[in-house]
């Protein structure tokens, strides 16, 4: 049996160093494991790094690295995928011995599997198998920022081909009789539901509007901010305005615990869109019976029993949960997602024989044209726009 050692740089301390023994029972064998280990070496790889497994360094790198470098809302995404997806497929191997083809498991592994969801059992799709794969190269990549690993092997292997998914979307008379089943009922939430399916807004952006960015005269929104809920640190008041664990300079207004106000993510994303006549005479009523609350919300959770609290800002699961009853009570037997509202506006308004650059514009995808002039003549042309829905909902 031959046996082999490499010398090491001194220490801090600066004593002599070597790496643990190599073994083989072919001295050419033997050389080419040391030869390899000394590339490895050069290249950052120590050998405290070959005994870090995969599920190490992902915990490390999504709460000490990707933390600091993108949104909450992603990086909460990215934690899931991580915990949920990645780790029980590949966790436990060594992250210097990971090769393509246990990326390839990986997403067979995925594809087996199932999620909960409103208490049902929901396959994982394709992609849910690119997410994860996104999610792991850029933990590979930052791994070998750090010098923990040598290549990013996610780099290596095509990812699957993802499957087209749709949220959905319900049909003109659909949407009107869920509305006038949420008017006959008296949800307090059906303004809600009627600007979710006539602007399009994003559930944040909706959630996150206040009354001082409603413009009655003007006949506009302003939806510059949109409705979070961030991590909060460790034994934080959850008074406390620097209570939330988020990275430092990023821009967003407290609220209620978790509850903040945030910039949308782009430019792209801030955005000033029509009011239709129909929605601006609801939610006119709506403001004279509305509950005033600290943050100026136009939306908020009915008071509670306690009648000195005010209401609360909604989260998006209570509110995903109110807008599948509005659609049971009008008796939508397959409902849909509370982000198929926006879907619905772009069907109703391609039935409108609306053009499609517009309608990309009213719900702020990221190939609007960004020029100020154009933007201008944007909102004539969206307000001209939703127009159309008037008649499609019939909400006078």
């Amino acid at each position: 049996m031959w046996v082999g050692r490499l010398e090491l740089e001194a220490g801090s301390d600066g004593q002599r160093r070597r790496s643990k023994p190599v073994y083989s029972a072919d001295r050419a064998e033997l050389i080419k494991k040391l030869d390899k280990l000394k590339g490895e070496l050069s290249q950052g790889l120590t050998q405290l790094d070959q005994q870090m497994t995969i599920a190490v360094w992902l915990e490390y790198w999504i709460d000490h690295i990707a933390k600091f470098r993108m949104r909450p809302h992603a990086w909460r995404s990215y934690r899931s995928a991580i915990r949920t997806r990645i780790i029980p497929a590949i966790g436990h191997l060594k992250l210097a011995q990971l090769e393509p083809k246990h990326v390839r498991y990986m997403h067979k592994h995925i594809l087996g599997r199932t999620y909960k969801r409103g208490g049902e059992d929901v396959p994982y799709t394709t992609r849910s198998v690119e997410e994860a794969h996104n999610v792991l190269s850029a933990a590979l990549a930052a791994a070998r920022e750090e010098g923990k690993a040598h290549r990013n092997v996610a780099e290596k292997v095509t990812k699957p081909q993802v499957l087209s998914e749709s949220h959905g979307a319900l049909t003109a008379t659909q949407a009107r009789s869920v509305l006038l089943a949420a008017m006959e009922a008296k949800d307090p939430l059906v303004t809600r539901w009627a600007a979710g399916l006539m602007l399009g807004g994003r559930q944040g952006e909706l959630l996150g509007l206040q009354w001082d960015r409603v413009d009655f005269e003007e006949g506009s929104l302003d939806l510059a901010w949109q409705l979070e809920w961030l991590p909060l640190k460790k034994e934080a008041d959850p008074d406390d305005p620097k209570r939330f664990d988020v990275q430092p300079g990023f821009k967003h207004t407290p609220l209620w615990r978790g509850a903040a106000l945030t910039d949308p993510k782009t430019s792209k994303s801030q955005r000033v869109t029509p009011l239709p006549v129909p929605l601006a005479a609801i939610l006119k009523v709506y403001r004279e019976t509305w509950e005033p609350n600290p943050w100026n919300l136009v939306w908020t959770l009915p008071r509670p029993r306690l009648k000195e609290l005010p209401g609360m800002p909604i989260s998006d699961v209570l509110d995903r949960k109110g807008w599948k009853a509005a659609q049971e009570r009008a008796g939508i037997k397959d409902v849909v997602d509370v982000h198929a509202m926006r879907g619905t506006t772009a069907t109703l308004l391609l039935e409108a024989g609306v053009d499609a650059k517009i309608i990309q514009s009213i719900l702020g995808h990221a190939s609007v044209v960004t020029t100020r002039g154009y933007q201008t003549v944007d909102l004539t042309l969206a307000r001209s726009a939703l127009g159309n829905l008037d008649a499609l909902l019939e909400l006078e």
